[in-house]
C-alpha cells in the first residue's frame, strides 16, 4: 500500500468531480438553448446532480467500512464514466422539439454524475482521515483544494479554450455572423461546444480509475481503532452533530449553490462570464486551503468558520448588485474568502470532534450538504424565473406565462426579439433577485457559528476527540514515497 499515491489519487478524483461542476454551470445556458428548457428546468436539471450525490452518499456512508473505501471509488467510476456518456450523447437520443423528454434524460444523466461525485466523497475523505489521523482538518482542507484546482483548471479548458477555438460566446449559445441568418441561433456549433466541454471530464476520470485500480487501502480509521457500528451509528443521534448538520445545510447551499448559476447570472449582469469568476475565486481558494491548518490554529476550526458566514453574506449581496467587471470581480473576491474553508471545515469538524461516527458520519453530512444545493437550485432558478416576470411591464407579462404563472422559456426567447432591451432588463432584474435572496442564509450561520464558538471558549477552547485506540501510525516515509 502506498499512502501517498492514495492520496494523490484521492486529489485527482475529486479534480473530476470539480470537472463536472464547473462544465455542467457553463454549459447550462446552450443545454437550455439547444432544449428549450426554461430557468427553473435548468436548475432541475443542475440540481439532479447533487440529489445523486445526496442519495449515493446517503446510501454508501452506512456501507462504506463494510464494502471497503476500494469498491465505493470503483462504484464512482462507473458512474461518472455513465452519466458523462449519457449527457455528451443526449442529442442523439431525444427527438427533436421534446423539451419534456430531454429533460428527465438530463436529469438523468446528472443524478449519475453526481452519484459518483457522493461515491468519491464516501471514499477519499475516511480514506484522508485514516492516513492523516492527527491533521484531520489541515489535510481536508489540502485534500480540497483541489475541488477549486479542478475548477480551475476545467473553467479555464471550457470557457476559454474551447470556447476560443470554436469561436463560441461566454454563454456558448453560437449564432450565424452573416448571411440571411444572421443573428439566428446556429444549432449544430452550439450542440459541438458543449458537447466538447462535457467530455472534458473524461481526462481525470480514466486517470484516478487507473491509479485505484491496482493499489491497497487501508481498513477505515472507526474499524481499526475497533469502535462498533452501534456506537458509530450512535454518533448521529448527538444534538451537537444534528445543530452541525443543519449548519452544512446553510453552508453547502450558500457555497455551491450561487456557483452554479453564477455564468447564468453574471453573464447577464455583469457581461462577463461567471465562468471566470468562478476560475479566479477557486485560484484563491486552491491557495488559501493550503493554509488551513495554521489558520484554524489560531483561531480554531470553529472561529474561521464564523468569519467565514460574515464574508460570504456580505460578498453573495454585494455580487447582486454587480454591473461591470470590476465590481463583479471586486464583489466576488469577498464571496471567495467567504467559502474557502466552509466545506472541508465542516467535515474536518465533523471528524475531530464525532470521529466514533467514522466514514458514517462524513458521508451523512456529505449527503446533507448535497440535498441542500440540490434544493437550492431550482429554488434559485424559480427566483429568477419569477424576477424575470415580475420586472415584465405589464402589458407584456401575460405573453411570456403558461399555466400555473410560470415563466415560458419559449415564449421569453419570441418576446426578446421584438423587445430585446426589455426582456434584458427584466433578466437581469431576476438574476439579482436569485443571488440576492439566498445572501440571507449566511447571516444566521454567524449567528449559529459565533455561539458555539463562545461556548468552546468558556470551555477552555475547541477541542478534538481523539479515538483511545490509534490504529496504524503511518511514518513518514510511507507518506512521502514516491509516486
Amino acid at each position: 500500500m502506498n499512502p501517498r499515491r492514495l492520496f494523490v489519487a484521492s486529489c485527482i478524483a475529486l479534480v473530476s468531480s470539480a470537472f463536472s461542476f464547473v462544465t455542467r454551470g457553463d454549459i447550462l445556458p446552450a443545454l437550455g438553448s439547444t432544449f428549450d428548457l426554461n430557468q427553473a428546468s435548468r436548475g432541475a436539471i443542475a440540481g439532479a446532480a447533487f440529489l445523486g450525490m445526496a442519495i449515493s452518499m446517503f446510501i454508501g456512508a452506512p456501507i462504506c467500512d463494510a464494502l471497503g473505501m476500494k469498491r465505493m471509488l470503483a462504484l464512482a467510476f462507473l458512474s461518472h464514466l455513465g452519466g458523462s456518456i449519457l449527457t455528451v450523447g443526449s442529442p442523439y437520443v431525444v427527438p427533436a422539439g421534446s423539451s419534456n423528454f430531454a429533460f428527465y434524460v438530463l436529469w438523468a444523466a446528472m443524478f449519475l454524475v453526481g452519484s459518483e461525485n457522493g461515491f468519491v466523497e464516501i471514499g477519499i475523505n475516511p480514506l484522508t482521515t485514516t492516513i492523516y489521523a492527527r491533521e484531520k482538518t489541515h489535510m481536508l482542507n489540502v485534500l480540497h483544494a483541489w475541488w477549486p484546482g479542478g475548477l480551475l483548471i476545467g473553467g479555464f479548458l471550457a470557457s476559454i479554450v474551447i470556447n476560443k477555438l470554436m469561436g463560441l460566446p461566454d454563454d456558448g449559445i453560437a449564432k450565424f455572423a452573416s448571411g440571411e441568418a444572421a443573428g439566428t441561433l446556429d444549432k449544430a456549433t452550439t450542440l459541438l461546444g458543449w458537447q466538447t466541454k462535457a467530455a472534458l471530464v473524461f481526462i481525470p476520470t480514466l486517470i484516478y480509475g487507473a491509479l485505484f485500480l491496482y493499489e491497497k487501502f487501508p481498513v477505515t480509521e472507526r474499524v481499526e481503532a475497533g469502535i462498533s457500528s452501534k456506537a458509530m451509528y450512535a454518533e448521529a443521534l448527538r444534538p451537537m452533530f444534528l445543530l452541525w448538520a443543519v449548519c452544512m445545510l446553510m453552508t453547502a447551499s450558500v457555497e455551491l449553490g450561487p456557483q452554479q448559476w453564477q455564468n447564468s447570472v453574471l453573464t447577464k449582469t455583469s457581461n462577463i462570464s461567471g465562468t471566470y469568476i468562478l476560475m479566479y475565486t477557486s485560484f484563491m481558494m486552491f491557495l488559501l486551503r493550503h493554509f488551513a491548518g495554521p489558520i484554524a490554529h489560531r483561531l480554531s476550526p470553529v472561529g474561521m468558520l464564523t468569519g467565514s458566514a460574515v464574508l460570504t453574506a456580505i460578498g453573495l449581496y454585494l455580487l447582486s448588485f454587480a454591473d461591470s467587471t470590476v465590481t463583479a470581480f471586486t464583489y466576488a473576491t469577498i464571496y471567495g474568502l467567504g467559502i474557502v474553508y466552509f466545506w472541508p471545515t465542516m467535515l474536518g469538524v465533523t471528524a475531530e470532534r464525532f470521529p466514533k461516527g467514522g466514514a458514517f458520519l462524513l458521508g451523512l453530512m456529505g449527503c446533507v450538504g448535497n440535498l441542500a444545493v440540490a434544493l437550492i437550485l431550482p429554488v434559485m432558478g424559480s427566483i429568477y424565473d419569477n424576477g424575470t416576470l415580475s420586472a415584465l411591464p405589464d402589458d407584456l407579462r401575460p405573453q411570456v406565462k403558461v399555466a400555473g404563472e410560470k415563466l415560458d422559456a419559449d415564449k421569453l426567447q419570441e418576446l426578446a426579439k421584438a423587445e430585446p432591451s426589455v426582456v434584458k432588463d427584466a433578466e437581469i432584474a431576476g438574476a439579482r433577485q436569485a443571488f440576492r435572496t439566498v445572501s440571507a442564509i449566511p447571516i444566521l450561520l454567524f449567528v449559529i457559528f459565533a455561539s458555539i464558538a463562545i461556548s468552546d471558549r468558556m470551555k477552555g477552547g475547541y477541542k478534538p476527540e481523539e479515538l483511545t485506540s490509534k490504529g496504524k501510525e503511518f511514518t513518514p516515509e510511507e507518506l512521502a514515497s514516491d509516486f
